[in-house]
């Protein structure tokens, strides 16, 4: 009978974790995409968050501003992979499930080539700089809540975001390209 009881608390924690963060999963794998540029590459960082964060679950309800905790989080664990995987990267090839899964959404040719484009631009940047682009430009968090999210300064984060854009530009630049590049902010 103990042990019945047990499973069963057991089992009502998980439903409570699962629960607190299902409406965030979307946009944790999204940014973890983002982050990564590879898919399975993103459900790994995703699964070692998720089992860091199960583990230490009775943190999670204390928490007033869950979703810029999490992306806090996902984003200390993606600088932890990248360190420890960092002399196994190769920043000259792109992921090819990559550039298919972004060239898969785009309508016409253009639009593929300046995709793959953009995709090895940010290859291209460091961990850090490609996370501000992404959380900024592409998942629009402000610099404020950036600024919360990692930890950072919000002059820092404006020079940070700054120089990510200008190393992307010159990145878009300097690639060869049937397609006029779109003018980069």
């Amino acid at each position: 009978m103990g042990q019945l009881l047990q499973l069963f608390a057991g089992k009502q924690k998980q439903l409570s974790f699962e629960a607190l963060l299902a409406p965030y999963m979307n946009l944790m794998f999204k940014v973890a995409y983002q982050y990564t540029g590879s898919h399975a590459d993103a459900e790994d960082l995703l699964q070692d968050l998720l089992i860091d964060l199960y583990a230490n679950q009775q943190k999670l309800q204390g928490i007033e501003k869950l979703k810029p905790w999490l992306m806090r989080c996902l984003y200390n664990k993606f600088i932890d992979s990248y360190r420890k995987n960092k002399h196994l990267a190769d920043v000259d090839s792109l992921d090819n499930e990559q550039v298919v899964s972004l060239a898969a959404y785009a309508s016409e040719h253009d639009d593929k080539v300046l995709h793959q484009q953009i995709i090895a631009g940010l290859a291209h940047l460091s961990s850090s700089h490609r996370a501000v682009l992404c959380l900024h430009d592409m998942n629009g968090y402000s610099l404020p809540e950036l600024s919360e999210i990692l930890d950072k300064p919000l002059g820092t984060l404006k020079s940070d975001l700054h120089r990510a854009r200008e190393k992307l530009k010159m990145s878009l630049k300097l690639q060869p390209s049937d397609v006029g590049l779109r003018q980069v902010k």
